[in-house]
């Protein structure tokens, strides 16, 4: 059975960034008691929520922390730590059914498959290996626009080199007006100006 997952995306961290941010976040959130210093599970990426009012205010029963190139390596003694190479490309979608965006000049949505969806298509390859260069032309308005500035309407798509998956509800809260909890929690998580983009997805 799928798990309901939020995935919170910095789209605008730099990628030499991404591991320090994915870094100092662990470190709060294992010092205050919300998380596990240790995976779940050797091999996986999963920390385990320890604290019971989160779980309880949130839903949310374990955390996953991206940085784009790195990935954890264990050490039983003092926790985790993220080192170079790993799966982690940054990108974050749904990954049981499609996605689509929206143009950030003029608000034209574009999914794979579309007409004119080859520069996405090109733009995601691109991404993996030169982020700074991942752009996408609408074919609507014909400007060209770096992929992360694109915005995904259903909340299905988001790209960045820093992200924190929350795995056990979708939190809809997260997506915008002044909600105490949801703003208390994107503090927590370290998106003071709550910026990052939010995806709904299914592990």
């Amino acid at each position: 059975m799928s798990e309901a997952t939020t995935i919170l995306v910095d789209t605008e961290i730099e990628r030499d960034d991404a591991a320090a941010a994915a870094t100092d976040l662990y470190l709060h959130l294992v010092g205050d008691g919300v998380m596990a210093a240790l995976p779940e599970r050797d091999g996986d990426t999963r920390f385990r929520v320890l604290d019971p009012r989160f779980i309880e205010e949130t839903g949310v029963r374990a955390i996953s922390l991206h940085a784009s190139g790195h990935r954890w390596q264990l050490d039983a003694a003092n926790g985790a730590h993220l080192v170079d190479g790993g799966p982690e490309n940054g990108i974050f979608c749904r990954y049981d059914a499609g996605f689509s965006i929206r143009c950030p000049e003029c608000r034209a949505t574009l999914a794979l498959g579309d007409e004119g969806s080859e520069a996405l298509e090109e733009a995601l390859a691109v991404w993996c290996d030169a982020p700074d260069s991942a752009y996408v032309a609408c074919p609507t308005c014909a400007t060209w626009s770096a992929l992360q500035l694109w915005r995904s309407p259903a909340h299905d798509f988001a790209v960045g080199h820093f992200a924190i998956t929350l795995y056990g509800s979708h939190l809809k809260g997260l997506l915008g007006g002044h909600e105490h909890a949801a703003t208390a929690l994107r503090h927590r998580l370290g998106d003071l100006a709550g910026d990052y983009a939010v995806v709904f997805a299914n592990a």
